[in-house]
């Protein structure tokens, strides 16, 4: 069994359908204020890479899943933390105007954090079992 593409897509199936209800709250608490790059880096690091990374895990390439799983999630960790709650501004949960999609909104974002900060401890742990193999430990049985 391959455990770490079993974990790895365990995680990005819920954080994919997280970010997807979130992007729908975006839109109905009418929150659109993301500039180009923002964009460019919602798009690619935090869609788009995790389900590669979840591809790559099931393949033969799947130390490079792994990276990239850890890469994308603790990217969208640090988005989703930074711009949810930490940075004032219209994405803030603690300033939002009340609406009808304001709990979404805020259920979203907190589960976006733990999702991201799960899937970046998954491809963390595989990762560091390929450092310890190259400094002579040898986790194998524990990464099939």
């Amino acid at each position: 069994m391959r455990t770490t593409a079993v974990y790895g897509t365990a995680m990005v199936v819920p954080a994919t359908a997280v970010n997807l209800l979130h992007a729908v709250s975006h839109f109905g608490q009418e929150v659109l204020s993301l500039h180009a790059w923002q964009w460019a880096y919602v798009t690619c690091v935090i869609f788009l890479a995790p389900v590669v990374a979840a591809v790559l895990l099931w393949s033969p390439y799947r130390l490079a899943g792994a990276w990239l799983l850890f890469g994308s999630m603790a990217g969208s960790f640090a988005f989703d933390l930074a711009y949810h709650f930490l940075i004032e501004g219209p994405d803030n949960v603690f300033t939002l105007e009340p609406g009808a999609w304001l709990m979404p909104f805020r259920l979203s974002a907190v589960l976006l954090v733990a999702t991201s900060g799960l899937g970046a401890l998954v491809g963390g742990w595989r990762c560091s079992g390929s450092l310890a193999c190259r400094q002579g430990h040898h986790p194998e049985a524990t990464w099939p």
